[in-house]
């Protein structure tokens, strides 16, 4: 494996003189693309899994728990769940299109002035990315941020799919952790190796959410 250093070109105040994004496709088309096709793939396996894999006292059981969503009228509540995961959708567009524009790449949050009467004399502060332990630490803990981020919406997917289907849900959500983890430890190297170990978590993650829109559909046509 080549041990040689990517080198950032940068303006005269630091900040990289081109984006990490690609020209083409635009950031809405790339990012609809990441979230509608691991969403359709989601959405099959989900349906698949409940339809073929399952047990028939597993499916019994289900159906159950689905009568009863469907008797207090809970598909909304899982209809919403669906929904504000989805809507996540156009909030990371809008941070995705000001990131390219402003060519600050990841793992970099925040673009920094230093005040007072020299300060405008002096560059914009950026984090440390070099391969030291202090570019490390800044990686792994963007690592933890990322996962922080995701959490919240991830585990209210959990808890509502596997009232359902708890089994199928608990596959798909062990899998999702093992990718974060293998996620953060390629992250501590650089920032392209966060995307080690992602790929099956995307889409164990795309089929909880593929459970939730299958709980919702039919707890509201019950």
């Amino acid at each position: 494996m080549s041990t040689e250093k990517k080198t950032v070109e940068v303006d005269a105040k630091g900040i990289p003189l081109k984006s990490s994004y690609p020209e083409n496709p635009t950031v809405p088309v790339l990012y609809a693309m990441f979230t509608v096709i691991p969403g359709l793939f989601g959405l099959v396996i989900a349906y698949a899994t409940i339809t073929f894999a399952s047990s028939e006292s597993s499916k019994s059981a289900a159906d159950a728990k689905l009568d009863l969503l469907a008797t207090y009228d809970l598909g909304w509540l899982y209809l919403g769940i669906f929904v504000v995961k989805l809507l996540q959708l156009p909030i990371a567009i809008i941070l995705g299109s000001a990131r390219k524009a402003s060519k600050v790449n990841v793992p970099d949050q925040h673009v920094y002035r230093v005040m007072g009467s020299e300060g405008s004399k002096l560059g914009h502060v950026l984090m440390e990315t070099e391969d030291d332990d202090l570019g490390k630490f800044n990686r792994a803990q963007r690592a933890l941020q990322n996962y922080h981020e995701q959490f919240p919406t991830m585990m209210l997917q959990y808890v509502a799919a596997s009232f359902v289907w708890p089994f199928e849900t608990f596959v798909c959500i062990a899998i999702w952790a093992v990718s974060c983890v293998l996620s953060a430890n390629g992250y501590v190297s650089s920032a392209d190796g966060r995307m080690q170990g992602r790929l099956p978590g995307f889409f164990a993650a795309a089929t909880v959410q593929g459970l939730v829109l299958i709980a919702a559909h039919k707890a509201l046509s019950a």
